[in-house]
């Protein structure tokens, strides 16, 4: 009797115990850019007249907010004309935090365009090779989240990614020329879709589950 109230007092303290909420997120800091703004609409889906600077702000907002509940510092760039000053104020706003050093990535998200308001897919974009595990991270859980047609992470030199020497990387999560996905957006569906594959993504580099094709860990990108 005495052993079975013991075991059971020990259970209950057990289940007690507060549950770490620890994730890979705490003690980040990232810099998000929500693209276009500043008079600038970016694509534009004619039936439903739905900006894409507008939903990419959607996003951005939500993310943050996602991040910032996960234990990560988050600084969201202002919607300035130039992609350059973007960056540096990116790079300003994270030396602002308390964690006061370089931000330990940028995403900067996009939707993309077609003439046709059928096309979809999704895209993530980076330019170096530092920023490959980051878009690898986002590309997989933009695919797994969206379910969308695969047109790849991409190599180029656009925008936000060639600047600052920040790991970075852009993301097209799906058309907002696309007539379905103006409606979802409309009705509030995407946006939390979206903003959970994002979060997923970032989870994932910063777990360091994606790699450099030599064997070099990509994650745990937390600069010192």
């Amino acid at each position: 009797m005495k052993k079975l109230f013991l075991s059971t007092f020990l259970l209950l303290t057990i289940l007690a115990l507060p549950v770490s909420s620890t994730t890979s997120l705490d003690g980040t800091l990232i810099a998000l850019d929500a693209g276009h703004g500043n008079g600038a609409t970016g694509a534009v889906n004619r039936k439903y007249q739905v900006a894409e600077a507008d939903v990419n702000w959607s996003v951005v907002v939500a993310l943050q907010q996602k991040l910032e509940d996960a234990g990560a510092t988050v600084v969201i760039t202002e919607r300035l004309s130039s992609r350059r000053e973007r960056v540096k104020d990116a790079i300003k706003k994270c030396k602002a935090t308390e964690l006061a050093r370089k931000c330990d990535v940028l995403v900067s998200v996009h939707h993309n365009g077609s003439s046709s308001s059928t096309h979809d897919g999704t895209l993530v974009i980076y330019n170096e090779r530092k920023d490959i595990p980051l878009a690898k991270a986002l590309y997989n859980a933009l695919i797994e989240g969206l379910k969308l047609p695969d047109e790849g992470y991409l190599h180029g030199g656009y925008g936000m990614t060639v600047y600052g020497n920040m790991v970075s990387a852009i993301t097209e999560g799906y058309y907002i020329t696309n007539d379905s996905e103006a409606e979802q957006y409309l009705n509030g569906t995407r946006v939390a879709e979206e903003v959970q594959a994002l979060f997923n993504g970032l989870a994932s580099y910063f777990d360091g589950e994606y790699d450099f094709d030599n064997g070099n860990k990509g994650g745990n990108g937390k600069n010192k």
